[in-house]
């Protein structure tokens, strides 16, 4: 039997809905299925050594990341770095001189723009994309994107040129020597291509731990403070890969400028971000050895039907 156009026109529509509508099921089950899970690590990096009593290093030069080992022995020594941003909101308030600043600033040691150990990116208040990219751009773990406390809210999207999933991110805490080791909230979002959120996590003040170095910072003209704590923590995304991250941090104006910890409210991250670099699997210390070597022989043994 000879079918219409009509015919065959509503079956190829039809058959394209049911591929769309999988299509759709399928995206949607990939970005439920996957999810944040944190881990804690020791920072390995090279700085100049200590300037005073109860520090650590010298906390207004250069400090290079060097490789990070997490809490299960995974030993992590090449990295990717921010290469792209997108700013989102970035609130306003009027300092004392009268001039009006976003609350997304580049911040730095004070004498690391003289130091070749390592790059770094600006001090100044965040204008464009390019001062984002230009403090987590880089290896060097005292140029930081500084958040005030003066606003509500600061939203921003860093791009990494390849896909990751293991994120490590150090928070400017407290006064050197104190227990403070983190002093404000980030929600972390991982995207997909198209930009749907392929899973979330709210990093607390609390869940940060020593990173034992201490950074001191720069943010022309705006503020000379330090040295401060610095805690770490670090997220795997499990069941897919991100190339851009969604940063944001509110209620940012409930911490006071001048104010004593604890705040009733946040404080305005002031952190670094850098993933892991995709590619060959990292080294692995004693235990974690044996135990992926034996989830890979298991997995090289069901490939083969054995």
């Amino acid at each position: 039997m000879t079918r219409s156009p009509f015919s065959l026109v509503r079956t190829a529509l039809f058959g394209s809905a049911l591929t769309a509508s999988a299509f759709t099921v399928l995206v949607a089950a990939s970005a439920q299925a996957a999810s944040f899970s944190a881990f804690s690590f020791t920072t390995n990096r090279t700085a100049s050594p200590a300037t005073g009593p109860g520090l650590l290093n010298d906390p207004t030069r250069d400090i290079r990341l060097d490789s990070i080992l997490t809490n299960t022995g995974v030993l992590y020594s090449q990295f990717e770095v921010v290469n792209g941003a997108r700013i989102l909101q970035n609130d306003t308030y009027t300092a004392a001189n009268g001039q009006i600043f976003g609350i997304l600033n580049s911040g730095r040691g004070g004498n690391t723009s003289s130091d070749p150990l390592v790059g770094e990116g600006p001090s100044k208040p965040v204008e464009t994309a390019a001062d984002i990219v230009g403090s987590l751009g880089n290896l060097n773990l005292n140029s930081l994107v500084v958040t005030r406390e003066s606003a509500a809210k600061a939203s921003f999207e860093v791009s990494f040129a390849q896909p990751i999933q293991t994120l490590f991110f150090w928070e400017r805490g407290g006064s050197a020597g104190s227990t403070t080791f983190g002093d404000s909230d980030l929600l972390v979002e991982a995207l997909d291509d198209v930009g749907s959120v392929l899973a979330s996590y709210h990093i607390l003040r609390a869940n940060y731990t020593p990173a034992n170095y201490n950074i001191s910072t720069v943010v022309s003209p705006i503020l000379n403070n330090g040295p401060f704590n610095i805690g770490s923590i670090g997220l795997s995304l499990n069941g897919a890969t991100t190339r851009t991250l969604r940063l944001t941090s509110t209620d940012n104006n409930l911490g006071p400028i001048g104010g004593t910890p604890p705040y009733s409210g946040d404080n305005g991250p002031d952190f670094k971000v850098i993933a892991a670099a995709p590619g060959p699997l990292p080294l692995l210390g004693g235990a974690a050895a044996l135990g992926w070597s034996r989830t890979l022989r298991r997995r090289v043994l069901a490939a083969s039907g054995g």
